[in-house]
């Protein structure tokens, strides 16, 4: 027996764990299904997969000692009711029109609303009785309820999940999806609320993908919702846009850097869709005037995918997309992302650094979270306590103390590395320096004997100097503190299984800096099957990495303009964007078309440099 006092334990969860269907690690993971679940206990422990429906089943009536129904299909027309006790020829139902002739007065009289929430049905009625089969036929008070409103004496079988909805369907037709998911949102919020001080946001439910969903148009939207994210998972895609116009709605999956369209739901079916999507994520469901931000955890099979989501109120309703972000796609070496050895062995010495800053740049979506998250991985050692502070917390890693800003109460970027000064942190990672209060004490923390390590939005690495100098920084405290600056980019790689080899013409090679007549390679065949006919298979990194050096750092504190910093570090052997981006088109791994435009912009700001 759990050490829960015996009358706070449901009856179906003591009937399983005496039968040894429920083990202490299932117990463990009923609070986080009953949130997920919240409309009854049976359906958490089904749709969890804590226990089968036969297993509710026949624990129910084994202890009540009443006969089991369950639902077997002869056609589109007709059904079997099936029961286990031994002898029993299973009960046609016959056709559905009879049985809803039979059962439609009764169950009118019972009333719709009591049959779905009690999930109670009428199997048979006569002039005193009527035979109901219940997914809780221990339920007391719903049996009772049943009685006063039908003014007839009621006999109790338990009946299968999968019947009952069927049953229900039937009678009343499929559930307004919409209005059921709001409901079961206004339980789940009501539940919380009166829990005492639990927060929510803190109870992680993770989303099984492969967890069977009963038929039935009720649960299309979950299926639909599955659909979405297991294809996204399915095809490698790191973003899913949902939008909403005046006559369709376009789902698009960015795969590999380029957004592609992929069938969409159906437009009566959008809202639902949208609705469901808001429920996981953890957001208000009834706000569409503001934009929200939320996460949702998913599991398809072995493989756990986060997402990252966010909407944002457009004339045609609200617009979604979802980022997916897979723990398991963090590398151990930062050559897998794209670094060349050099440029691995730079970032990694500066990361051990007992002090200073440490800054990585480039675009959103560059994988710049990518290659801190792999950084800190490297040096995450039992002997150093490593603190991050991040809006939102992408990848969760056992070591670091990972905290989540939180705005609307107060916790910014600023309060929280106050905050850690104050817990005797040898490495801070901040997730972006967005305001000079931030910068500043990032600054303070690295000149009193820390590490931090962060991202900026710039075009390139030396442009950090100027960004924190606008934010205030002085230049004489920023050079002897900077360790490193890194700036980067992703391309798309050309796929290995039907990439094709050709010669450079002498025009084209003369306008992008390369010799006439190399070799290079480019998107093949339209039909190969591995890159499904794009000619593009994942991405690499392109990266610009700047160990400040003694003489970097005399001439960032004697400030320096980017132009004389940008020529001693060239003099110093820095590899820039462009020269990373030259040596992967030679080794075969991107093409010229997807560079090209990269290569003639860095070459002139290395011109104007020089």
């Amino acid at each position: 027996m759990s050490p829960m006092l015996q009358t706070e334990v449901p009856l179906i969860v003591r009937l399983l764990e005496e039968a040894g269907v429920l083990d202490e690690r299932k117990l463990g993971q009923l609070s986080a299904a009953r949130n997920a679940y919240p409309r009854s206990i049976e359906e958490a422990l089904i749709f969890a997969e804590l226990a089968t429906e036969a297993e509710v089943l026949e624990a129910y009536a084994r202890y009540l000692g009443m006969s089991c129904f369950g639902l077997e299909t002869v056609s589109e027309q007709e059904r079997y009711v099936t029961r286990n006790e031994v002898g029993e020829e299973p009960a046609r139902l016959g056709t559905l029109d009879a049985f809803k002739e039979r059962c439609a007065a009764v169950a009118e009289q019972i009333s719709e609303s009591v049959c779905r929430s009690t999930r109670v049905m009428p199997l048979a009625v006569s002039d005193d009785t009527v035979d109901v089969v219940c997914v809780n036929p221990a339920d007391f008070a719903g049996l009772e309820e049943v009685r006063v409103r039908s003014g007839r004496i009621v006999r109790a079988h338990a009946g299968s999940f999968s019947l009952v909805n069927e049953f229900i369907a039937l009678m009343f037709g499929e559930l307004d999806v919409l209005k059921e998911i709001r409901a079961e949102d206004a339980r789940h919020a009501s539940k919380q609320r009166g829990g005492g001080e639990e927060d929510d946001d803190d109870v992680e439910v993770v989303v099984d993908l492969q967890r069977a969903i009963p038929a039935g148009r009720e649960s299309q939207v979950l299926r639909i919702v599955n659909a979405l994210l297991g294809n996204a998972i399915e095809e490698g895609a790191s973003d899913i846009h949902i939008e909403p116009y005046e006559d369709n709605v376009r789902v698009r999956y960015r795969v590999d850097g380029k957004l592609r369209e992929t069938t969409p739901p159906p437009q009566s079916l959008f809202i639902p869709t949208v609705s469901r999507l808001k429920i996981l994520a953890k957001m208000d469901i009834a706000e569409k005037r503001i934009p929200q931000d939320g996460a949702i955890a998913l599991k398809s099979g072995s493989k756990r995918v986060d997402l990252r989501v966010s909407t944002v109120p457009t004339v045609y309703g609200e617009k979604m997309v979802l980022r997916l972000l897979e723990k398991e796609a963090i590398p151990d070496r930062l050559e897998s992302l794209g670094f060349s050895a050099p440029q691995a062995k730079a970032f990694v010495d500066a990361a051990l650094s007992p002090h200073g800053l440490m800054f990585v740049t480039g675009p959103t979506g560059s994988g710049k979270s990518t290659t801190l998250y792999t950084c800190l991985n490297l040096i995450n050692e039992t002997a150093d306590n490593i603190v991050t502070v991040e809006d939102p917390v992408e990848y969760k890693f056992h070591g670091l103390n990972q905290v989540q800003v939180r705005s609307k109460v107060g916790l910014t970027f600023a309060s929280a590395l106050r905050a850690f000064l104050r817990q005797d942190p040898d490495k801070i990672m901040v997730g972006e320096v967005r305001d000079q209060e931030t910068a500043e004490i990032c600054m303070r923390a690295a000149l009193t004997g820390h590490l931090v390590l962060s991202t900026l939005h710039t075009n390139n690495s030396l442009q950090v100097i100027n960004r924190l100098v606008d934010m205030g920084i002085e230049p004489f405290l920023l050079g002897p503190a900077l360790r490193l600056v890194e700036a980067q980019r992703l391309a798309r790689k050309l796929c290995e299984n039907c990439k094709q080899e050709y010669e450079l013409p002498e025009a084209v090679a003369d306008r992008h800096g390369l010799e006439p007549g190399m070799r290079l390679f480019r998107p093949g065949q339209t039909t190969c099957s591995a890159c499904k006919g794009s000619g593009v298979k994942g991405r690499t990194g392109l990266y610009e990495v700047i160990r400040v050096s003694d003489n970097l750092a005399e001439m960032i504190a004697g400030g320096a303009d980017i132009n004389a910093l940008t020529r001693a570090a060239k003099g110093e052997g820095v590899k820039f964007l462009a020269d990373a981006a030259r040596e992967k088109l030679v080794a075969g791994i991107v093409s010229l078309e997807e560079v090209s435009d990269f290569i003639r912009i860095e070459d002139k700001l290395q011109e104007a440099a020089s």
